[in-house]
């Protein structure tokens, strides 16, 4: 296939991101079967992992034969996430010899590496290699190949920088004197903004601050001329971006962006100024070329699209800026920003609305819905025969709320995804209720107020936490989620989980919806559920108290092809006194490669095999019901599961039982029978500062401490892993049998009060 031109200045040789189009299949890979190395296309990547460092030469190399004619082009680029530290080699054999290129040891971004042609214009073959910096896993991905002419891309880059704050005709003169007053009340009404003028006056004279005024004085740091280009980076993920984007965040690091942030404190504190700037980033992102994470969803000849993310955010964010701070438009400017929510953003939305049958069985249609609702409000104002389309999407997403929320209130995808019931389908029925005149709660669907043993289930005890960090998961949640919930449901652990938050967040939700929805959540939550067991999602945990500590186990179970789930299937979190001290380390940012290292089951509570060359794990994702029977009370609790299916190549059986029967104790029972590998080795993840005496291990907490006894025949390692901030300790206990049963036995204490 010949090369594709992207821009004047620069053209795509190998689409690796493009399943349909990428040319892996082309490459030669040297084996690696020794150091587990493995290559595969993925969905928008050619990923690589290998399991440890080989003895020599690099952990992956690969060549491809090519004809091509680069004339015009000066460099030859190569765009990877490699694993921090690790080295890049590569070479081209070209019409005029060899040209050759490596790296500086990795970091934690992904690099578009350059390589000078020095005057060839015929491609022969390319050759790439990784060295490892270290031993152990591994992974990283290739983006693509491409071609570059250096001084065209300064031309192509100079006609972003072509705006300033003026934007005449799109804005009002700076001496313009505004109203600061809502245009349309999408979210808020003048009489409303009033009352919350008064809400936050009292706060900051309670408090000495504002997370508002504090949110605006970060969006004026910044000026949105210096951002436009041709797409709009997805906040601060940098997977799909150019390398050149890194940092330019348009929208800034959620939702909502810096421009409506800009635009509510403006009207709080009636700053003429702010308001205008709310208005420069709306223009700001008009004139992006793309509503669009990065060039691999422009690609000419290419069907790949990221969805319609970007495009929702950016619906949001223009269209919450055209209501607060519309009148500092002219009728061009709000003409045009119309056009482009329609085109741009609303037929995307509506473009993978269409197609994409699975995002309503997910996480995606409700995520998209807040863009896509807001959108279509707007333009029904201006525009009646949007109307039946606003009535579509408030369907579509009760539909989809109804498949995402399971019959016990579970949901699949963990807390953190969680976020699309709560923020991302709270928010837009919040503003169709408001639109159509009705409640909020007449709205909202049935499913939603299932969940209260889930929040039961997942709220954390740990005083850093909101919630245990299961599946793709931080442990924070935001409060637009919590107040949705808490106010949909005043009688449930919720409540606990949002007066958590905001007592974090200084007393006040951060944001103007979870500030309106605030008088409606009770002051006092109830007390936690002893027991909880949700036999959809297939978890379980139990919480009970140790002299006047609280003790949480929660137990990792498995709905067949949930989504976004990690390899720990049979794995368990524990929680005493204030802190955690059997983790899960849910995931990080996913432009770095550790997002999916800590998906692994070597990061989790697991019993595992070794002696194989390849990293040995279950199927992902797992196929298979997998899910823990038990019983508890404020005294008692025992469960058990049988954690053998997807682990067919590696087991032929692995059973494990927890049993407590106080608080104090526990016991965590293995049975096994390895189909391949020669030991097992049980796993248990913490941060907090370990010891290890003989066969006894002690993990210590600021109030409390739990000390793990080992079986004799057991050998005891800890290892250290890295995190994108700290690190988690692995204790290791190995025992070197094929068949067998291992019993830890576990004892918790609380330290003595000074």
């Amino acid at each position: 296939m010949p090369i594709i031109s992207i821009n004047m200045a620069e053209a795509m040789i190998d689409p690796f991101w493009d399943p349909q189009l990428s040319g892996l299949p082309h490459w030669q890979i040297a084996p690696g079967e020794a150091h587990g190395l493995q290559v595969a296309q993925n969905w928008c990547w050619v990923a690589f992992e290998w399991a440890r460092r080989p003895p020599a030469g690099p952990a992956l190399s690969m060549t491809r034969r090519y004809a091509l004619e680069l004339t015009g082009y000066d460099t030859l680029l190569v765009s990877v996430m490699a694993p921090p530290g690790t080295v890049l080699r590569m070479t081209a054999e070209t019409d005029a010899g060899t040209r050759a290129y490596q790296s500086s040891p990795a970091g934690t971004l992904k690099v578009e590496h350059a390589l000078a042609l020095d005057g060839a214009t015929r491609l022969e073959s390319l050759t790439l290699e990784l060295d490892a910096a270290a031993d152990g896993v591994a992974a990283g991905w290739f983006n693509w190949v491409g071609v570059q002419q250096r001084d065209l891309l300064a031309r192509y880059q100079a006609q972003w920088d072509r705006f300033d704050a003026a934007w005449e005709p799109y804005l009002q003169p700076e001496d313009f004197t505004p109203s600061f007053t809502p245009s349309h009340g999408l979210l808020i009404d003048a009489q409303e903004l009033d009352a919350f003028r008064e809400r936050h006056a009292a706060f900051v004279r309670a408090q000495g601050r504002s997370p508002f005024i504090e949110a605006g004085e970060v969006a004026r740091r910044q000026t949105p001329e210096r951002m436009v280009r041709d797409f709009v980076n997805f906040w601060w993920d940098t997977r799909y971006c150019r390398e050149r984007d890194h940092g330019n965040m348009l929208l800034g690091d959620g939702a909502p962006g810096l421009g409506v942030r800009a635009a509510i404190a403006g009207l709080l504190q009636r700053d003429a100024a702010l308001l205008r700037l709310a208005a420069r980033y709306a223009m700001a992102l008009a004139m992006c070329g793309h509503w669009d994470d990065g060039m691999i969803c422009a690609l000419p000849g290419s069907n790949f699209e990221h969805r319609c993310f970007v495009q929702s955010l950016v619906v949001q964010e223009v269209t919450l800026i055209l209501d607060l701070a519309g009148e500092c438009f002219t009728g061009l400017g709000r003409e045009y920003l119309e056009r482009r929510i329609a085109e741009e953003g609303l037929g995307a939305i509506t473009f993978n609305t269409w197609k994409h049958e699975y995002i309503f069985h997910c996480n995606q249609l409700a995520w998209f819905s807040p863009g896509r609702m807001l959108g279509l409000l707007l333009l029904e104002r201006r525009w009646p025969r949007v109307k039946p389309y606003t009535e579509l999407a408030y369907a579509e997403l009760v539909e989809s709320l109804g498949y995402a929320i399971l019959p016990d209130g579970g949901y699949v995808e963990g807390p953190t995804y969680f976020t699309c019931v709560g923020r991302s389908g709270g928010f837009p029925l919040y503003l169709y209720a408001r639109a159509r005149g009705l409640s909020f709660a007449a709205v909202l669907p049935e499913p939603m107020r299932r969940t209260a043993d889930f929040a039961a289930a997942i709220a954390s005890t740990d005083d850093a936490n909101d919630v245990i960090a299961i599946c793709d998961a931080g442990n924070r949640l935001d409060a637009e989620t919590l107040a949705v919930m808490a106010s949909l449901l005043p009688d449930s652990p919720w409540v606990s989980i949002y007066h958590k938050a905001v007592a974090r967040l200084g007393g006040m939700p951060n944001t103007l919806f979870a500030a309106q929805l605030a008088p409606n959540i009770p002051a006092e939550a109830p007390a936690a559920p002893a027991f909880v067991f949700l036999p959809e999602m297939g978890i379980m945990a139990t919480t009970r108290t140790l002299d006047a500590e609280t003790v949480k186990l929660f137990i990792m179970g498995n709905k067949a092809n949930a989504g976004h789930t990690h390899e720990d299937k049979g794995s368990f979190v524990l929680e005493f006194a204030g802190e955690t001290f059997a983790l899960d380390p849910g995931t990080c940012d996913y432009s770095n490669p550790l997002a999916g290292l800590l998906q692994q089951c070597e990061r989790h509570n697991m019993l595992l095999p070794t002696g194989i060359p390849e990293r040995p794990h279950p199927d992902h994702p797992l196929p298979y019901d997998v899910k823990p029977h038990g019983a508890g009370d404020a005294t008692t609790f025992s469960a058990a599961i049988d954690a053998t299916p997807g682990w067919a190549r590696y087991y032929r059986r692995w059973e494990r039982r927890w049993d407590s029967p106080t608080p104090a104790t526990l016991t965590i029972h293995d049975r096994w029978e390895l189909a391949a590998g020669d030991a097992v080795e049980s796993c248990w993840q913490t941060q907090l500062p370990v010891s290890v005496d003989g066969h006894t291990v002690t993990i210590s907490g600021q109030r409390g401490q739990a000390v793990l006894t080992a079986p004799a025949d057991c050998r005891i390692r800890l290892d250290t892993l890295p995190l994108l901030e700290g690190q988690q300790t692995r204790i290791v206990f190995r025992t070197e049998k094929t068949i067998g049963e291992m019993t830890l036995q576990v004892q918790l204490r609380v330290s003595a009060k000074e």
